[in-house]
């Protein structure tokens, strides 16, 4: 009887891993990463505790949402020569120049563009 339970408990599991891997988007930072030094391509860290949360190889001028703890951010490598961080969701309206290691409140840019 234990070792049908464990069978089908151990069976749920992998479901469970399946399915969040075909519905969770994809990204090359995991939560609570922690930081390295020197590391690669923009990097956007959260502040308390200060962990990676998010990240992008090479500039391409494409609107992406800011990681929702994100408050800095820093271009290691890869090319990025302006950084732009906009209040809205779609990278319209003012915006403000994130790439000379500024920081700012979590949730105060909901999107940016990197170039």
């Amino acid at each position: 009887m234990r070792a049908t339970v464990h069978r089908s408990v151990a069976g749920l599991a992998v479901a469970l891993g399946v399915v969040l891997t075909a519905i969770l988007p994809a990204s090359s930072a995991t939560a609570g990463e922690p930081v390295q030094s020197p590391d690669t391509g923009l990097v956007f860290y959260s502040s308390y505790p200060t962990e990676v949360v998010g990240r992008q190889a090479t500039p391409d001028g494409v609107c992406r949402p800011v990681p929702v703890d994100a408050t800095w951010l820093l271009a290691w490598s890869g090319g990025f020569h302006s950084v732009s961080g906009y209040r809205t969701t779609d990278c319209t309206g003012p915006a403000a120049e994130l790439n000379n290691l500024h920081s700012w409140p979590t949730g105060y840019h909901l999107s940016y563009r990197a170039g």
